[in-house]
């Protein structure tokens, strides 16, 4: 049986939530999130969370996004391997009309636990690491290839600046819904820019325009998210792409990582993309995980 977390049971919790942690993990931190919340705050924080319970033991947790959406993002999924011969598709059936997503890593563990609890594999990324002092070896050799690659024989004026709150983010949507543009991708609007502004992974310091002669060409950004620095959302418009200007942008945003006292900088990647993987690999990016995203549907 799923049981809601209260103020009751919350050592109970807190003693399974500290054996995950003694784990290598991909699990969103959830003290991080709700220790700093205000009264009313932590009691929506408790009601996304179910501590799984079978025979009367307690043997793990799920940390979901409560929704009115049938898409139901899992922050993080816990339980106590030795218990593995108590789970079945049931244990989660109070999800059995909504689609429960979930990003893991890719270990054997993981796959026999979510296997077990009715989840399927869909896809999987590289999750790679950037030692920024390794970085700044490379960089005068890696900036001078980039140049080359540009054959520029007269200057450009390529720069980056910050993201500007109740400014930019109309100019933040159209770049993204250029860069990211899908035909079964819904278009980013300015309601979207707000919700992720209110996240706790959000560092407004670290969201980045790139600019080529006063026109916007790029954006990207630095999120802190499963204590990690992370870039996310990054990209060169279609009209700019495959000039080099995105190797450009990328250097930047090492730098502003690095200026913002970041140590290790990480990025994900789609495993069939291989030119930016080996870009990153270039750079001095190494391969850390992989990351798998699993499903469960009824």
């Amino acid at each position: 049986m799923l049981e809601k977390l209260t103020l009751h049971n919350m050592d109970i919790f807190k003693e399974i939530y500290s054996k995950n942690f003694e784990e290598i993990s991909y699990n969103k931190d959830f003290f991080k999130s709700y220790d700093s919340q205000n009264f009313l705050l932590k009691f929506l924080y408790r009601k996304s969370i179910r501590l799984i319970k079978v025979n009367e033991i307690y043997i793990g947790y799920i940390w979901y996004e409560s929704s009115s959406s049938k898409y139901t993002k899992v922050w993080a999924l816990y339980i106590d391997f030795k218990y593995m011969g108590l789970l079945n598709k049931n244990i989660l059936s109070l999800f059995n009309n909504y689609l429960l997503s979930y990003e893991a890593l890719d270990t054997l563990q993981n796959s026999i636990v979510l296997e077990s609890l009715g989840f399927t594999k869909k896809k999987y990324t590289l999750l790679l690491k950037l030692n920024l002092k390794t970085y700044e070896d490379k960089k005068e050799e890696y900036i001078k290839e980039v140049e080359f690659k540009l054959r520029l024989k007269n200057p450009i004026n390529f720069y980056t600046r910050m993201f500007e709150i109740g400014k930019d983010e109309i100019l933040r949507c159209d770049i993204q819904n250029d860069i990211f543009e899908q035909w079964n991708r819904l278009p980013l609007i300015t309601e979207d820019i707000y919700a992720d502004m209110a996240q706790d992974y959000y560092i407004n310091e670290l969201c980045i325009f790139a600019i080529l002669n006063n026109e916007y060409i790029g954006y990207g950004q630095i999120i802190y998210n499963r204590s990690m620095f992370t870039i996310v959302n990054f990209g060169i418009v279609s009209k700019y792409r495959g000039l080099g200007f995105g190797n450009l942008f990328l250097n930047e945003m090492i730098e502003y990582a690095k200026n913002y006292g970041i140590e290790n900088l990480y990025i994900r990647v789609d495993s069939d993309n291989i030119k930016a993987i080996n870009l990153y690999r270039k750079i001095g990016f190494l391969d850390e995980n992989k990351i798998l995203v699993w499903e469960r549907e009824k």
